[in-house]
């Protein structure tokens, strides 16, 4: 069973999973007693399920569809009250009586102050600091400078794309991947169910990673960005959505042959990149998230009509 053969969109929310099988969409999340709570959202995706079979069209659906079902299931997740389980260290825990907010608050204010700082500080003020005061010094011609904060600006991509999912709470997002996977790598049952035992001894990684190809997505609109120059602001602003949707859409069409092919050693040569991004993201799952991803994909599977 692969995402390309069977009409399937999944990714993790908080202490949970969002699965869209065909018509039917499960929310599942682990809550306080460590009962697993799940909401069932029937509806048709005719436009998209249209675009996903259009060549390089289906690029830009994957880029655009993977950020929409993340943030759709955060937000309805919210509403099933997921667990804290991000209780805090002693020191966090006497800091957060002191302001009168939760633990899990104070960890989840610290870790998006910390990718502020990964993303704002490395990705961007960094190179543009190296770009406007110090390359300058070295009397370097403006092509040489560009491709110098370039290759600064991927490098700190990369540094994120490493970092960013070991952070506490985030990390929890990356092992509920990881027990998405092993759904999505255990064969069905006649049923077409997914038995929770067969799920726990299947793989955690993926080839076909929506992570991954966002990432490889930003990486290569970075370097097309400092290949192309406009001068006024909304023409440059135009310029880099149409470049960022014709890299999906082109990346899509090499990946797909490629995530649908037998492993071998030049399939994996050619994933290579595309595993090691996944392997950074990607975490192994705790057997009751496992237990959470198997409930949302049978609970959508039998809902599917």
């Amino acid at each position: 069973m692969s995402q390309s053969e069977l009409n399937i969109h999944a990714s993790p929310v908080a202490e949970g999973v969002r699965f869209q099988v065909g018509s039917a969409t499960a929310f599942a999340v682990r809550k306080e007693n460590k009962d697993v709570a799940l909401r069932i959202r029937r509806e048709y995706h005719p436009a998209r399920d249209g675009m996903e079979r259009v060549p390089f069209l289906r690029g830009i659906v994957r880029l655009a569809g993977g950020a929409f079902d993340f943030l759709d299931g955060v937000s309805e997740s919210g509403q099933l009250m997921p667990q804290r389980i991000v209780k805090g260290r002693r020191g966090e825990q006497r800091f957060a009586e002191l302001f009168r907010i939760s633990p899990s608050a104070l960890v989840a204010a610290g870790s998006a102050l910390a990718i502020l700082f990964l993303l704002g500080g490395l990705v961007i003020a960094g190179p543009w600091a190296l770009a406007r005061w110090v390359l300058p010094l070295l009397e370097l011609s403006r092509p040489a400078i560009n491709a110098v904060a370039c290759a600064a600006r991927v490098l700190a991509i990369l540094l994120c794309a490493a970092v960013i999912p070991r952070l506490r709470v985030i990390s929890r997002l990356g092992m509920y991947r990881g027990a998405i996977n092993k759904v999505l790598n255990t064969p069905a049952e006649a049923d077409g169910q997914i038995l929770r035992e067969k799920a726990e001894r299947a793989a955690y990684l993926s080839r076909r990673s929506d992570a991954a190809f966002t990432v490889t997505v930003l990486l290569l609109s970075v370097i097309a960005f400092a290949m192309f120059r406009t001068f006024t602001l909304p023409v440059q602003l135009l310029v880099r959505v149409l470049v960022v949707l014709a890299i999906a859409a082109v990346l899509n069409e090499a990946l797909l042959p490629l995530e649908n092919a037998k492993p071998g050693p030049w399939v994996d040569a050619l994933l290579a990149f595309q595993l090691w991004l996944e392997r950074r993201m990607v975490l192994p799952p705790h057997p009751q998230m496992v237990e959470v991803a198997v409930y949302a994909y049978n609970a959508a599977k039998e809902n599917d009509r």
